[in-house]
């Protein structure tokens, strides 16, 4: 950090707006002029709310913003796709669980099969 520069906070609050704000298609040249930030701030904090983890560096995760004036709106919406999201993996990992659920019994009785036939085919040792 260079001498004489102090390390800016900005809140969660802050954040989220302008993560909306990006969503909402404003050039991101013109919000980091205006909001005063760099723009790889702004993909971060962007990112970070996508992912649903907490903004980076220091303060508050973005959920503790969830007052009204905060975008609460976005991060709902956010949650509700992030749901569906997690909900298609679960039925597409059920759909293979039972796939291969099923195709270890098909192996397993093959096996059964086999050794079935093969010790029904071989002869008892003889006795001397």
């Amino acid at each position: 950090m260079e001498h004489g520069r102090q390390r800016r906070s900005y809140s969660p609050e802050f954040k989220l707006r302008a993560v909306e704000r990006m969503r909402a298609g404003e050039r991101v040249s013109a919000l980091a002029v205006e909001f005063g930030v760099r723009r790889k701030f702004l993909y971060a904090w962007k990112d970070a709310v996508e992912t649903g983890r907490g903004f980076p560096g220091k303060g508050h995760p973005f959920q503790a913003a969830a007052g009204p004036a905060a975008g609460r709106a976005g991060v709902v919406r956010d949650g509700a796709e992030r749901i569906k999201e997690l909900e298609a993996l679960v039925g597409r990992l059920t759909l293979e669980n039972r796939f291969f659920k099923s195709a270890l019994q098909s192996i397993e009785e093959l096996r059964q099969l086999r050794s079935a036939s093969s010790s029904a085919a071989s002869s008892p040792k003889s006795r001397r």
